[in-house]
C-alpha cells in the first residue's frame, strides 16, 4: 500500500510542479530569456512566485520523523492534490507564446524535472528509511516551491544550442541582405520615437518605392533576422529597420546584420538606464548607428536633443540636422499650431523653400517624428505633394498618443506604450491642451530608469499635479515616488487613488469619469511589474 501512495504522490507532485514551471517560463520569456534579468525579477518579486500555500505539503514532513509514513504520504499527496485543483492563473497582459525556443526550453526543463524526480523515486523506493523519506520529501517540496530555479538551469543547459541556432539564422539573414546590393537600408534608433518615425517614414516612402519595415517593435537581432528571412524579397527597394538596445554593442550588432546606408537618430534620453547604467553609455550605444554608416551614408540627427548635439560629429558621412528650436538646422519645423483636427506646421528645407503640413497626430514629439521622416524622404527624392498627402492622412499608431472616445463620451488619450520622461511630459501637455471637463491621468509610472527612476517619477508626479484634476495610480510600491511628487505640491489626497492593479484602476475610473472628461493612459507595464 505504501508503494502505491508513493507512486501517486510523485504523479500529483509532478503535475503541480509542471504548472508552476509554465508560470516561470512566462516570466523568463517576458525578460527576453536573459538569466540576469530573470534573477532580478525573482529577487524583487519572490512573494508573487513563491506563495505561502506552496509550503502546505510541508505539514506532512514532521509525521515522517515519528515513522507515520502512510499518514505522512497521504497528507503530502492530498496537499498537492489540493494545490493542483485550486490553482489559478493570473490575467496576462502579454500572453505566453509557445515559440520554438520556449518548446525547446520546456522540454529541457521537463527532462530535468523527470531526472530529479526519478532519482528521488528510486531512492525512496529502495531505501525507505525515516531519514531517507524525510530527506526525499523535503527535497521534492522545496523543488516545487523553488521551481523557478529549474527554468534557470534549463535555460543554461540549452544556451549553447540556442546560441548556435541564433548564429545560423543571423548569418543567413546577413547573407540575404548582401545578395541585394541595390537595397537601401535605413536604420532608426533612439531612446524613444523609433517606432513612430519608422511607421511615418514607411507610409511616405511606400507611395514611391517598394518598402519593407520591421513590424511593431521587432528591433532585436533575432526579431530583425526573422523579418529578413520571412519577408524581405528581391522586389523591395527599401528596408527600414528599427534598432533597439539595452546595452553597449547592441546597435553595432544590428548594423553588422543589415548594413544601413541611412541612419536616423530620433532622441537620446534616460530610457533603459537600468541596463545601460549611465547616460554616457546610452549616448555611445545610440551613436553606433552613425559610426556604422558607410562613406556614402547619410545620418539624420535630431539637433534639438542636447545629448545628440554633444556626440562627436561624424567625418565620414553626410549629416542632416532637423528640429524646431535649434540654430543651423537643415530641416526645421516652424509656425506650429494646434487645431481641432490635430496640428499644422511649416517645413523649412535646406534650400530655403517651405511647405505646410497638416497632421492628426498629437504632441510635439510627433512633429519631430514627422520631420525626421520628411527629411529622409526628401533626401531620397520623394515629392512634397506626396509627403503632404501622406502626413495629412496619417492615423496614430496604437497606444502612442492615440485619441479615442468611449461609449459614455469620455475622450481617451492612449499613450500606454513604453513611457519615458520626455514622452510623459509631452503627453501631459496634450492632456492640458485638449478641451474637456476633468483632466484625469491613469499611470503606473515609468520603469527601467536605473538610479534615477525614483527622481524622474517624482518629477512626473510634480508635473501631473499641475495639469490633472484627478489621478489614478497603479501599484502602491511602483507609484510611491509619484505620490511623493504629488504631496510635495500639496495635491489633495482625495484627488488621487492608488489602485491595486490595472483592473482595479479601470473599475475606479468608471466611478470618477463623467461625460466630457479627458483621460490620459500613460504607460501600461507588463506582467513582470504587477504587485
Amino acid at each position: 500500500m505504501i508503494k502505491l501512495v508513493i507512486l501517486l504522490s510523485f504523479i500529483i507532485h509532478f503535475a503541480y510542479t509542471l504548472w508552476t514551471l509554465k508560470k516561470a517560463l512566462h516570466i523568463l520569456q517576458l525578460n527576453s530569456y536573459r538569466n540576469s534579468r530573470y534573477l532580478r525579477w525573482v529577487h524583487k518579486n519572490y512573494s508573487r512566485i513563491i506563495r505561502p500555500t506552496d509550503f502546505l505539503p510541508g505539514v506532512a514532513l514532521p509525521l515522517l520523523l515519528f515513522e507515520l509514513s502512510m499518514i505522512a504520504g497521504l497528507v503530502w499527496t492530498a496537499s498537492y492534490l489540493f494545490l493542483f485543483l485550486t490553482r489559478s492563473d493570473s490575467p496576462e497582459k502579454k500572453k505566453f507564446v509557445w515559440t520554438s525556443r520556449v518548446q525547446r526550453l520546456f522540454v529541457a526543463t521537463v527532462v530535468l524535472l523527470m531526472a530529479l524526480s526519478a532519482v528521488a523515486f528510486y531512492t525512496l523506493w529502495y531505501a525507505n528509511t525515516v531519514f531517507v523519506s524525510f530527506t526525499v520529501f523535503t527535497f521534492l517540496t522545496l523543488l516545487s516551491v523553488f521551481s523557478v530555479s529549474l527554468v534557470l538551469i534549463g535555460n543554461l543547459l540549452i544556451a549553447p544550442l540556442e546560441q548556435a541556432i541564433n548564429r545560423w539564422y543571423y548569418h543567413d539573414a546577413k547573407r540575404l541582405v548582401k545578395e541585394m546590393p541595390n537595397l537601401a537600408v535605413i536604420g532608426i534608433t533612439g531612446s524613444f520615437g523609433k517606432t513612430s518615425t519608422k511607421y511615418i517614414l514607411s507610409k511616405i516612402l511606400s507611395e514611391q518605392f517598394n518598402v519593407l519595415m520591421t513590424p511593431e517593435s521587432y528591433n532585436t537581432p533575432m526579431g530583425i533576422t526573422k523579418v529578413i528571412r520571412t519577408s524581405l524579397k528581391p522586389i523591395h527597394d527599401i528596408f527600414i529597420a528599427e534598432m533597439g538596445a539595452k546595452q553597449k554593442g547592441d546597435i553595432k550588432e544590428l548594423c553588422h546584420l543589415v548594413s544601413p546606408r541611412l541612419g536616423i537618430l530620433t532622441a537620446i534620453g534616460e530610457q533603459h538606464l537600468e541596463t545601460f547604467k549611465s547616460l554616457e553609455t546610452i549616448k555611445r550605444t545610440k551613436n553606433e548607428l552613425v559610426e556604422s554608416l558607410p562613406d556614402n551614408g547619410i545620418a539624420f540627427l535630431n539637433w534639438d536633443n542636447e545629448h545628440i548635439r554633444a556626440l562627436p560629429q561624424p567625418a565620414q558621412v553626410k549629416t542632416i540636422h532637423y528640429g524646431i528650436n535649434s540654430a543651423g538646422l537643415d530641416y526645421a519645423a516652424e509656425n506650429l499650431q494646434l487645431t481641432s483636427e490635430g496640428q499644422t506646421f511649416t517645413v523649412c528645407q535646406p534650400d530655403g523653400s517651405r511647405f505646410v503640413l497638416q497632421t492628426k497626430l498629437l504632441g510635439q514629439y510627433n512633429i519631430y517624428n514627422i520631420l525626421a521622416a520628411v527629411a529622409c524622404a526628401c533626401e531620397l527624392g520623394v515629392d512634397r505633394e506626396i509627403i503632404s498627402y501622406v502626413v495629412k492622412n496619417l492615423v496614430p499608431i496604437p497606444h502612442r498618443l492615440e485619441l479615442k472616445r468611449s461609449l459614455n463620451n469620455v475622450t481617451i488619450i492612449d499613450d500606454a506604450f513604453n513611457s519615458n520622461p520626455m514622452g510623459a511630459k509631452m503627453a501631459l501637455a496634450v492632456l492640458k491642451n485638449l478641451v474637456g471637463h476633468q483632466k484625469i491621468l491613469v499611470t503606473p509610472g515609468m520603469v527601467e530608469l536605473g538610479a534615477k527612476e525614483y527622481e524622474l517619477n517624482k518629477a512626473f508626479g510634480i508635473d501631473a499635479a499641475a495639469v490633472c484634476d484627478y489621478i489614478i495610480l497603479v501599484g502602491q510600491k511602483q507609484t510611491a515616488p509619484i505620490q511623493e511628487g504629488l504631496q510635495s505640491q500639496h495635491y489633495a489626497g482625495e484627488k488621487y487613488y492608488v489602485a491595486k492593479d490595472f483592473s482595479d484602476a479601470m473599475q475606479h475610473l468608471q466611478i470618477v469619469a463623467q461625460a466630457g472628461d479627458v483621460v490620459l493612459f500613460e504607460n501600461d507595464l507588463p506582467d513582470t511589474y504587477n504587485e
